[in-house]
């Protein structure tokens, strides 16, 4: 590996240890980490080519690729597709510290200005999220309701559970695909893609590295073009669950965002209807019925719980939110 790296990369090696899922390489320029990545060539390509265009936009503090003599942002060994980055350094946002919560909005802002004008080259592979949306919430809203019929076989407490408040969340998200289908989100969706926008798409506390009030996003392996709230929606909500959905909070968030990078009205609309959707929900459900069961049934009934106990905070915060527009 070693030789591999020194003929591919013009970088003296001093020695590489593992670490955690990848490798830390010692350098004469600092410390590097190489890791595994599954995704493909022409997808790596994109991933590079995103992070690139946001550097040379201003928005510098990320992980970039380094690239190979060839100019390849990775390298391929024993038939796996391999990145190297520098370490950054830090420690993963708390999303209970407020100067991480304000940094790390005000880092989202940044990333959503400089993604402006963004061209696809041939040679890469994008994700192309844009006007899927009402498709998404609709197929994971029929997905709830046939769930139902599977618990109504089943005799498990987590089974009771789902049916005693299937109805409520079930009608929370007709109503926001409703409401969407109202919007002006295809107008949105369509000024998006002519500004050439795009964003992260797993804006979450590991992927945001703080070091005072420096902010370095990293892991954009999910980027992909679609509008900006998805993002906002994403670093709300899971601040919103920290805090019993405190709008307070929310104002920080939005306010701090609005200084770098507007929300117009009907962006605002989009946001309040992704944030209403019973995401948690589906994704708890969804993951009992259909996946291997990764948690305990103790864990599953502890999630769902979490999920009903929300329900009066969260219809609030909906409720008030049009005040934060």
């Amino acid at each position: 590996m070693e030789r591999e790296i020194a003929e591919n990369y013009n970088l003296e090696i001093k020695n590489i240890v593992h670490f955690r899922d990848g490798y830390i390489i010692n350098t004469a320029s600092g410390k590097k980490y190489l890791k595994k990545s599954l995704l493909s060539n022409e997808r790596i390509l994109f991933v590079h080519s995103v992070k690139e265009h946001l550097y040379n936009k201003g928005f510098i503090h990320l992980d970039r690729y380094l690239c190979t003599r060839e100019g390849l942002p990775y390298i391929t060994m024993d038939q796996n597709n391999y990145i190297i980055t520098d370490v950054i350094e830090g420690s993963e946002c708390n999303f209970d510290k407020l100067e991480d919560v304000v940094n790390a909005s005000k880092a989202l802002a940044s990333l959503h200005k400089s993604s402006r004008e963004y061209v696809l080259s041939e040679d890469c592979k994008p994700r192309d999220d844009l006007g899927l949306l009402p498709e998404f919430l609709q197929k994971r809203l029929d997905e709830i309701k046939k769930l139902k019929k599977v618990a109504k076989k089943g005799k498990s407490k987590f089974d009771y559970m789902f049916l005693d408040y299937i109805d409520y969340f079930y009608n929370l998200g007709y109503n926001a695909i409703g409401m969407l289908m109202q919007s002006k989100y295809n107008d949105i969706v369509e000024e998006t893609r002519k500004e050439g926008m795009f964003c992260h798409h797993d804006y979450a506390h590991h992927n945001i590295i703080c070091s005072g009030s420096k902010v370095t996003v990293i892991n954009f392996d999910y980027c992909c073009f679609e509008i900006k709230v998805y993002d906002v929606a994403n670093l709300l909500r899971r601040k919103m669950r920290k805090c019993n959905w405190d709008l307070s909070q929310a104002k920080i968030i939005l306010d701090h965002y609005r200084e770098i990078e507007k929300i117009s009205d009907d962006e605002f609309l989009i946001l309040k209807i992704i944030l209403m959707f019973p995401q948690k929900f589906w994704r708890i459900v969804n993951k009992y019925y259909n996946s291997k069961r990764s948690w305990s049934e103790r864990s599953y009934i502890s999630k769902l719980q979490e999920a009903i106990n929300e329900i009066e905070n969260h219809k609030k915060f909906i409720e008030e939110l049009d005040s934060l527009a």
